[in-house]
């Protein structure tokens, strides 16, 4: 299969920096190639959109449900033998624990990887925290989630005097992943036509071209 050019008119790109609601549903778009220029070494991969309270979410409520100064959040994703894949990781814990501003956030990979959970955990008690939120970066509910990550949480916890922790839901159905896929989707055919440069993920691969 051969690369073919495509001629595309471009969607209006806003900065990552301004995100504001597109509409009254307070959907944010996402400027991959903000990210990018950002760049992944400099540890400040923040994305400061304005969210829209009146819409609400699934998690608001009480601000007993806060995370405070002495939760940790640790995120896992599968972990894979290709460090270039983990450290995309790395990026979203930065740019997580800047746009919530959460004290204690860690990386973790289920396995193939390290740090592990084990590990992440450990992190996490020597920074202070009194409770860890497991966060998989999972899309569905699929068998890690029910089985393998609580078993590795439950191992980790079990090693630091039983610390609590909670397995959180995987990110599943949620509207705001409609808007994701769609701002990928859009970016990729601007990059396959030749308007900008390639996103974070395939920046270097070459992959996000035209087949025929």
């Amino acid at each position: 299969m051969h690369p073919v050019s495509v001629s595309l008119q471009p969607f209006p790109a806003t900065p990552a920096s301004i995100l504001v609601p597109r509409s009254a549903a307070g959907r944010n778009s996402i400027d991959f190639a903000e990210l990018r220029r950002a760049g992944r070494s400099s540890g400040n991969l923040a994305m400061n959109s304005i969210q829209n309270p009146a819409r609400g979410s699934e998690t608001s409520g009480s601000e007993d449900f806060n995370v405070g100064d002495k939760d940790a959040v640790v995120i896992v994703d599968h972990g894979s033998r290709r460090q270039e894949s983990n450290l995309v990781l790395n990026d979203f814990v930065e740019m997580f624990r800047a746009r919530t501003g959460y004290k204690i956030v860690e990386p973790a990979h289920m396995e193939l990887a390290e740090p592990t959970i084990k590990d992440a955990f450990g992190k996490c008690v020597q920074q202070g925290a009194s409770r860890v939120i497991v966060s998989p970066y999972f899309l569905s509910p699929g068998r890690h989630w029910k089985q393998d990550i609580p078993a590795l949480a439950a191992e980790a916890s079990k090693e630091l005097s039983n610390i609590p922790y909670i397995v959180t839901a995987p990110l599943g159905l949620h509207e705001l992943m409609v808007d994701i896929m769609n701002d990928r989707i859009k970016y990729c055919l601007q990059h396959a036509a030749g308007n900008v440069d390639e996103c974070t993920v395939c920046a270097g691969t070459g992959k996000c071209r035209l087949y025929s």
